[in-house]
């Protein structure tokens, strides 16, 4: 399928989702990997769009706390004391996880819709992530 393929697709959609997540899952379209657009059907591209993007998160949250101050030492100063991230962060985390879950969703709505083996889908997808 191809960038163009998939947001036609998601546009037909009904109900429509809220327009900050319509926004994000278009973002994500325009930016995933060449890669993720490799399966036939949409239900394996758009799944494979929930995964990637679930991927994205878990990675960025593993550097976050990586690079995230030991609160379990003294402080040296109030900056050092601060947990890692802010609420803008976290909203833009929330957000990228909502649009994984959407994908996902969407992946099964399209294997519905394609006569798709959907435990055959659901098998690829939770052996597509890692954790």
């Amino acid at each position: 399928m191809t960038r163009a393929s998939v947001l036609a697709w998601l546009k037909g959609r009904h109900p429509e989702p809220p327009a900050d997540l319509a926004a994000k899952l278009t973002q994500c379209v325009d930016v995933a990997p060449e890669a993720v657009f490799a399966g036939e059907s949409a239900a394996v591209v758009v799944g494979a769009l929930g995964t990637w993007l679930l991927e994205a998160v878990v990675e960025r949250q593993k550097a976050a706390h990586d690079t995230a101050p030991d609160v379990s030492r003294p402080a040296i100063n109030t900056s050092d004391a601060r947990p890692a991230g802010s609420r803008r962060e976290s909203s833009d985390a929330a957000l990228d996880l909502l649009a994984a879950d959407a994908f996902v969703t969407y992946a099964f709505e399209a294997a519905s819709e394609e006569g798709a083996d959907v435990t055959g889908l659901a098998k690829q997808l939770l052996t597509r992530v890692r954790a």
